[in-house]
């Protein structure tokens, strides 16, 4: 047993090393996929920002039909093994991007077909990887969450910086890259676990009621409930604003290109890798993490509303990277309130919901963001919806029970 207390150890069964190590793969290949799948629509297809909206809804249209199924089916399975069918099913969206890009036959509706079939994937690997983090550590879960994200977005990162130079390097090369490293992460994300025992999966029932035993669970646990609803407001005000904002901000206010788009994904993954360096390194664990997730709810507003005043590149960046980190934060809190609030046996069907509650919303955000800067224009929709964000905060913070101390601050996953 380890006499230090802030120690991470593996489970009997798991190896946080091979998880992390899939984590960052996988991560590597997302980031790609965070500058390609914009830019093809803004830099290569020129779409209205209305068209825009719909294309990111279409890839996170999926998270809102499919993850509850996505957390029953996790609950259910070894969630290695299930894990690395579900990134070999990678290779069919993929593989149709390339035929389109090979032959070129690229279209809004391939672009509409690759999203819905990549977002559908995804809605089932979220919950089933966020299960497996459970299962692979044994203590300390607030920096087991901190250092998977660190991975996270430092290898995000990686593959933004790397997209950045499409031009040079070529879409296909790119995309074929992504492939590759997406079925390598199913093999590592599989050999992070080994043999589980029959009764530590759930028993398969039916289908429709274990997708509702987990909403019932959220519904009927207050903090949960509330949880979930800053986390919808986070998809809805700030994450699909982000998707459809960025790279129009990019073209049609400061007239740049695909390396410019690329700089400032870059620089907001670098403000969530600087946030979870600072918690685990220095903060450890956070003794009122609710009051500290609606405080980043609260300041990410507030740079919204400045980003709308049309800064200087300077000072954008710099924003960037401040709603990068208060980003991290708000992200690293909310997934590691949702697996301690959450009991091991229903945890898969609770991080459905968070991921239905955070994509879900962002889906009709990023719809909204799309017509709404088609309306008013760019700048405008941004400072609204942070001026949205910044009054949502402050009713939380008055009324939920987040601002409030929990019951039990010495309690770890």
């Amino acid at each position: 047993m380890n006499d230090n207390p802030n120690a991470l150890t593996d489970s009997p069964t798991g190896s946080f090393r091979f998880y992390l190590q899939g984590m960052g793969v996988s991560s590597f290949a997302h980031g790609l996929q965070i500058v390609l799948f914009p830019w093809l629509l803004v830099g290569v297809l020129n779409e209205s920002p209305e068209r825009v909206g719909i294309a990111q809804m279409a890839l996170m249209l999926p998270q809102l039909l499919f993850v509850l199924w996505g957390g029953v089916m996790s609950d259910n399975r070894h969630p290695g093994q299930h894990l690395f069918r579900l990134y070999l099913l990678y290779n069919l969206p993929c593989l149709l991007l390339m035929g389109a890009l090979w032959s070129g036959q690229l279209s809004f509706s391939v672009m509409l077909l690759y999203g819905f079939c990549f977002g559908t994937i995804t809605a089932f690997v979220q919950p089933a990887r966020e299960s497996l983090l459970s299962r692979v550590v044994d203590s300390q879960l607030q920096q087991a969450v901190a250092r998977a994200s660190f991975v996270q977005f430092t290898a995000q990162s990686a593959g933004i910086f790397l997209a950045g130079y499409m031009d040079r390097i070529g879409l296909l090369p790119l995309i074929g890259l992504q492939l590759v490293m997406l079925a390598t992460s199913g093999w590592l994300l599989r050999n992070s676990l080994g043999y589980l025992p029959e009764s530590s999966m759930g028993r398969r029932g039916s289908t429709w009621v274990d997708m509702m035993s987990g909403l019932k669970l959220v519904w009927h646990h207050r903090r949960l409930f509330q949880l979930m609803m800053v986390v919808a407001a986070t998809g809805f005000l700030g994450f699909g604003l982000y998707l459809v904002a960025m790279p129009l901000l990019t073209r049609e206010v400061y007239q740049q290109g695909a390396s410019f788009f690329a700089s400032i994904q870059f620089t907001f993954m670098l403000g969530i890798i600087i946030s979870n360096v600072i918690i685990i390194r220095l903060v450890g664990r956070f003794r009122q993490p609710g009051r500290v997730l609606l405080a980043s709810l609260l300041v990410r507003g507030l740079f919204l509303i400045i980003i709308a005043l049309h800064p200087p590149v300077w000072l954008l960046f710099f924003l960037v990277l401040l709603w990068g980190s208060a980003s991290g934060v708000a992200m690293m809190l909310g997934r590691s309130l949702t697996h301690e609030e959450s009991p091991q046996k229903y945890r898969a069907r609770v991080v459905s919901v968070y991921q239905l509650s955070l994509f879900g919303a962002a889906t009709v955000g990023a719809w909204l963001s799309g017509h709404a800067i088609a309306s008013v224009g760019v700048l405008t929709a941004i400072g609204t919806l942070g001026a949205l964000t910044v009054v949502t905060a402050l009713v939380a913070i008055k009324f939920s029970d987040l601002w409030q101390p929990f019951p039990n601050d010495s309690r770890e996953g």
